[in-house]
């Protein structure tokens, strides 16, 4: 916050609210006179009275002290004593505000409406609570404020406000916000409370800007009063001119001098003791009156004249002959030497072959006229120029090659032709390079290796990376794509092959359809005979003829091997029933018949492999045991015998387990055999298994 000014520079006697002129003591300056003691009304911006004074014409700058019409002219006009007069009556009033203070920031909070309209209060430090609590920074009377309603905090991008998790919250601008910056003018609402936050630094910047803003409407204002007592003061003097012309030339005094030689006249004659009569000059007669004769000075003139004119044609006649002149020019040379002339500033101009022909005219009308060679040096340089030409032709039409051996042979020439073919030959690399490049890219676009790969190899090297590197690409994505097309080729295939055979297959199964009916039906020998009426029909298929001769095989053993364990199921043997219902189910799937008949074997096979595990374990056999408990589980997965005689095994296994790792430093053979066994028995990835298979590892070193 800039610091405040003196009261005295505000308002005060001396100024143009207080006395002044003759009933001021300082009436002459507005203040009071060196030595005297200052008052509480003294301007200290005002200049001082004496050789410390501005001159008499007025301060340098009348916009900043003013001007003799506006007022004082020693007055520091910067803002109404009336603005300045408000501010310190709120100052004052602030200063007199228990709460105020002139620590912390130059910030303050003003209440604009509720209980505690007109109270303000300034920071104290960086960070101020407003709330209805005792403890707050600001403590208002308002029973809707929180105790605790907001606090600002005062930092380095300005004042942020918080609410501090008010009932009613804080509006700002009535906009309900839990946070933000704070800006000079923002209104607060809290509660029925509504306060506004005041930046005194920025207030002090806005009452300048309106002061400026007044002070130059002021000045506005008398400018145009002035300008308009002007134009009265103009229509007064023309109202009493009459018709007076303000512009008439004899208003003008460098006009009028003219008309006071008479009077100098006048003058000179009385000092000379002579009469000088003023009067206008009037131009002479030409009638032929008596007043139109010549005076004797004038005759006398004549007579003088008259006798040069006559010295003068005596003077010529007998005067010394001249030498004849002489012979007339020749147009022919005139005109060679207008040509060759043309020639040379043909030359000067680069036009070589309008010089040639100059010359050659010339050399027609005056031979040898051409002494300095100039048409043998411009068809020199035109030759060079044609062939400049000729190469930026071939270099349009793509012939990079032809124009460099062109370029090459071309003619030496001056210091500026040189020149061109320098530029020249830098064009045609730069233009030949482009063209590679170009020739590189639509290579590329047609996706041929082939192509791309010599139009690469003849880059230069520094562009030779990134196509190569755009080659190498190019390859990757083909043989991707080959690889994808291969591969989609050969599904397609197998995808064909498998739908072929599953066609043959439905093909052969419809061809059987028969013998699987006899056979579902147990008539297993009107199944072997049909195998045979169905190999006379399709005589032309091996496939069906192969198929036939195969189940006219199997279909007798399963016959029989069923025939075998179903009897043994019937007498209660149901471990023995295990082998045979065992090739019975193997011979089923074999035949390749579908039917309830699968199932029936395979639940049989099922009780009976629980059984056979059963004695199995009885007899300590845990590797057949576990094999047999392992088929039921397939065959019928909610068995619970087979369940419960796998974790009787389980148990079984561990037991052995044990004994083998504790015998395997006694009897490393013996504890390997029981290993073994455990790893044959013991489930898929089990612990006991795992354990086994390192100890037998290490027994076996």
């Amino acid at each position: 916050m800039p610091p405040r000014p003196p009261p005295s520079s505000r308002a005060g006697t001396g100024r143009s609210g207080g006395g002044s002129g003759a009933d001021s003591p300082n009436s002459g300056r507005g203040r009071p006179a060196r030595g005297s003691s200052s008052s509480e009304d003294e301007d200290f911006s005002a200049p001082l009275t004496g050789e410390e004074s501005y001159p008499e014409d007025g301060p340098p700058n009348p916009d900043l002290y003013g001007d003799a019409s506006g007022g004082r002219r020693d007055e520091t006009r910067v803002a109404s004593v009336r603005d300045f007069e408000e501010e310190e009556s709120s100052r004052d009033e602030d200063d007199d505000n228990s709460e105020a203070t002139r620590a912390g920031p130059p910030v303050q909070m003003l209440v604009l409406a509720g209980p505690d309209r007109g109270r303000k209060k300034r920071f104290q430090s960086v960070r101020m609570v407003v709330g209805r609590g005792k403890d707050c920074d600001f403590v208002l009377e308002d029973q809707s404020v929180s105790r605790r309603h907001l606090e600002l905090v005062y930092g380095e991008g300005g004042v942020v406000m918080r609410d501090l998790g008010s009932v009613s919250g804080t509006q700002v601008n009535d906009q309900r916000v839990d946070e933000c910056v704070l800006k000079h003018g923002d209104e607060l609402q809290v509660g029925k409370t509504r306060l506004r936050f005041v930046d005194e630094a920025e207030q002090i910047k806005e009452m300048r800007a309106q002061a400026e803003a007044r002070e130059a409407e002021e000045k506005r204002e008398r400018e145009e009063a002035a300008k308009e007592a002007a134009e009265g003061r103009r229509s007064a003097s023309s109202a009493r001119g009459g018709d007076l012309d303000p512009s008439d030339p004899r208003l003008n005094e460098a006009t009028n001098a003219n008309y006071k030689l008479a009077d100098v006249l006048r003058d000179e004659g009385k000092n000379k003791g002579t009469a000088v009569v003023s009067r206008p000059v009037r131009p002479p007669t030409r009638s032929g009156g008596k007043s139109g004769g010549m005076t004797g000075k004038q005759k006398t003139l004549i007579g003088v004249a008259g006798l040069v004119m006559v010295l003068l044609v005596v003077g010529l006649v007998f005067a010394k002959k001249r030498p004849p002149p002489p012979p007339p020019v020749d147009p022919s040379v005139e005109r060679a030497k207008l040509l060759m002339q043309k020639a040379r500033e043909s030359v000067r101009a680069e036009d070589f072959g309008n010089a040639v022909r100059l010359v050659q005219e010339a050399e027609k009308l005056l031979p040898g006229v051409d002494e300095e060679g100039l048409e043998r040096a411009a068809k020199k340089q035109q030759d060079v120029l044609d062939a400049l030409q000729a190469v930026r032709d071939l270099i349009d039409a793509k012939k990079f090659d032809e124009a460099r051996e062109k370029l090459t042979k071309a003619p030496e020439g001056t210091a500026k032709t040189d020149e061109e073919r320098r530029k020249l030959e830098a064009e045609l690399e730069e233009k030949h390079l482009a063209f590679r490049i170009q020739q590189v890219e639509e290579a590329l676009t047609t996706r041929d290796p082939e192509a791309v790969r010599p139009l690469v190899d003849a880059l230069p090297p520094a562009n030779r990376p990134a196509y190569e590197t755009k080659l190498a690409d190019l390859e990757a994505a083909l043989a991707k794509e080959a690889a994808d097309e291969a591969r989609r080729t050969r599904g397609n295939r197998e995808r064909a092959a498998a739908n072929a055979k599953e066609q043959r297959r439905q093909f052969i199964e419809e061809a059987f359809v028969d013998v699987e009916r006899k056979f579902n039906g147990g008539d297993y020998q009107r199944a072997v005979l049909e195998c045979d009426r169905v190999v006379d029909k399709y005589k032309g298929e091996k496939d069906i003829k192969d198929r036939a001769l195969s189940l006219k095989r199997l279909i007798p053993q399963f016959s029989r091997v069923l025939d075998e364990g179903q009897k043994k199921m019937d007498a209660n043997a149901l471990e023995s029933a295990a082998k045979p219902l065992r090739r019975a189910a193997e011979l089923y799937r074999q035949i390749g018949f579908r039917g309830s008949l699968g199932n029936t074997i395979d639940e049989q096979l099922a009780s009976s492999s629980v059984a056979a595990g059963q004695a199995s374990l009885k007899r300590g056999d845990l590797v057949a045991a576990g094999s047999s408990f392992r088929d039921a589980m397939r065959l019928n997965p909610g068995d619970g015998r087979a369940r419960d005689g796998l974790e009787v095994l389980q148990k079984k296994v561990e037991e052995l387990y044990l004994q083998a790792y504790i015998q395997r430093d006694r009897d490393p053979q013996a504890a390997a055999e029981k290993f073994k066994v455990v790893i044959e028995t013991a489930a898929e990835g089990s612990e006991v298994k795992r354990k086994a298979e390192m100890y037998l590892g290490e027994v076996q070193q």
